[in-house]
């Protein structure tokens, strides 16, 4: 607390010296000017810019022109006054007659006379002729069933005819061997009931015989080549015609492979189940 004292007591007291050392601010006076200093206002003339200025200022405002009036419409057409409706009064009604108070007195209607009495009459009924009744037919008796009589011998086939001339004439022609074309149409139903794979397998068969019969009459030390030739062969192993179907480049191989197909002689048959009448081939003939 002493400490707070003095620092208040010791700084009021500076601030005093120093309010008391600064200088008070001295007033001045306005400074003269014109006519040597003598007067404290100058006059002179205004500039013609500020004349101009001032008489704008002081000129009273134009009046104000009357805006041009607008011009009237064009008159329009006088129309006709529509015709003033008539007043129609409502429709009135004709008055409906007045029902009388009460209806008069209803007559009772004249009573109808009976009909006399009539007797009873007898109905006719006609009688119908007498027919005879017709006689119901008896019903049928029930089936049995029949039992096979197995001890009947079976029907015996009737013995064929003595053939004729003509046909012993034929069967000694087909043995003499005219009977080519009959054996060629009954070819036909042999085959049909043979599998295409089957007969690719008997030609198969077939022309492997014919090659190895043809290879066994192929002379060596001539030369080494292929030629291929084709062939025809009958049915029954009977060579049929021969030719050359490629060359082996060596004109004497070649007349040595057609030499040794036309020595091999007859060639195994065709197979009964192939039915063909001829067949050719095309087999490659090899020389060593």
């Amino acid at each position: 607390m002493r400490a707070m004292a003095e620092t208040l007591i010791f700084g009021g007291a500076a601030l005093a010296l120093h309010l008391v050392a600064w200088p008070a601010d001295t007033p001045r006076g306005a400074e003269s000017a014109g006519g040597g200093g003598a007067d404290l206002v100058t006059m002179s003339a205004a500039s013609a810019a500020v004349a101009r200025a001032v008489a704008e200022w002081e000129r009273p405002p134009a009046p104000a022109m009357d805006a041009p009036a607008a011009p009237a419409p064009p008159a329009l057409p006088h129309s006709a006054a529509p015709s003033p409706i008539a007043d129609t009064a409502p429709p009135r009604h004709a008055a409906l007659p007045r029902s009388p108070t009460r209806p008069a007195a209803l007559s009772p209607p004249p009573a109808i006379p009976k009909p006399p009495d009539r007797a009873p009459t007898a109905r006719r009924v006609e009688a119908k002729p007498a027919t005879p009744d017709t006689p119901r037919p008896p019903p049928r008796p029930a089936r049995t069933p029949t039992k096979r009589n197995t001890d009947t011998p079976p029907p015996q086939a009737e013995p064929s005819p003595a053939p004729s001339r003509a046909s012993a004439a034929q069967v000694a022609r087909r043995a003499a061997g005219d009977g080519g074309t009959a054996r060629g149409r009954a070819a036909p139903a042999q085959s049909a009931t043979l599998s295409p794979a089957r007969a690719r397998n008997l030609m198969a068969e077939w022309g492997g015989q014919i090659r190895t019969r043809i290879a066994r009459g192929v002379p060596r030390g001539a030369g080494s080549g292929t030629a291929v030739v084709r062939l025809t062969v009958s049915a029954d192993g009977g060579l049929v015609a021969v030719g050359l179907a490629k060359s082996s480049g060596n004109p004497r191989i070649d007349a040595l492979a057609l030499q040794a197909v036309r020595r091999a002689g007859r060639f195994p048959a065709a197979p009964a189940q192939l039915g063909l009448s001829q067949q050719s081939f095309t087999l490659p003939v090899q020389s060593r």
